[in-house]
């Protein structure tokens, strides 16, 4: 009868490690680029390049004149405290800016209407230095965001709405933001939801491999919505169950040795 008692402990003592083993998840699903070579130095393929976002309807856009007529510029940079075209936020005084309306559009002062839809901001800071070199000489412009933001949601850190640091931002540094991913984060089949010319377009990215830097979604676009998905089934992490399936493959293991023991 002991003899029985025993094999049966052994028997689940070895069914506890086999799970335990296999609960493990591969290095290659949670190991980030884990296809580059073991050296201390290579050459990848260049990322992406074109990270200029287009400008599109409802941006809001800060725009600064500056040159060589200081009367001038005045009157041009007036429009900051302006409740038509330009408005500001009120008690923190932070400038709402040129809103891009329905037509594509903003309203300047004086100058009128001026299309913006379509151009990036490089693009639009070109255009407006031509058109005020009517009322200042050498004139300077200054194009920047006000709404650059991306959201982030599913299997991260932390959840949420992020402002981009700037134009520049890759998926890897918005992911950083929100604090990487959970141990249940899908790392090889990342959403990342666009809109492109008022049409919303999707594609999956794997951060899991060097082709991530090849993709046109490394750098980040303005409103653009990362979702992480859950694994399914979910992977068991080394510090949950298979911690406690560990603790109890050992006490049988000693449970075993003292009933022989104490035979």
């Amino acid at each position: 009868m002991l003899r029985i008692l025993k094999c049966r402990l052994l028997f689940i003592a070895l069914i506890i490690t086999a799970f335990n083993t296999i609960s493990c998840t591969p290095s290659k699903k949670v190991v980030y680029f884990y296809d580059l070579k073991d050296s201390t130095a290579g050459n990848l393929n260049k990322p992406q390049s074109d990270f200029e976002n287009p400008i599109q309807k409802n941006d809001q856009l800060w725009i600064s004149i500056g040159g060589s007529n200081p009367l001038d510029l005045v009157t041009l940079n007036s429009a900051n405290g302006m409740t038509s075209g330009v408005t500001n936020s009120g008690g923190g005084g932070s400038a709402l800016g040129y809103l891009v309306e329905a037509d594509g559009k903003i309203q300047l002062p004086y100058v009128g209407r001026v299309q913006a839809e379509g151009l990036n901001r490089l693009q639009l800071q070109d255009t407006l230095m031509e058109i005020f070199k009517e009322y200042t000489k050498d004139p300077v412009v200054t194009v920047r965001f006000l709404n650059y933001s991306f959201s982030v949601l599913g299997e991260v850190n932390n959840r949420g709405k992020f402002s981009m640091p700037s134009e520049r931002t890759t998926i890897l540094e918005g992911l950083s933001m929100a604090g990487d991913l959970t141990e249940f984060g899908m790392r090889n089949n990342i959403l990342v939801v666009r809109e492109v010319n008022g049409e919303r377009t999707y594609a999956r990215v794997n951060i899991l491999s060097k082709d991530l830097f090849k993709s046109p979604y490394f750098y980040l676009k303005t409103n653009d919505v990362i979702y992480v998905q859950a694994v399914k089934p979910k992977f068991i992490a080394r510090t949950g169950i298979p911690q406690y399936l560990s603790i109890a493959a050992v006490a049988l293991s000693l449970v075993i040795t003292v009933i022989a023991i104490s035979k």
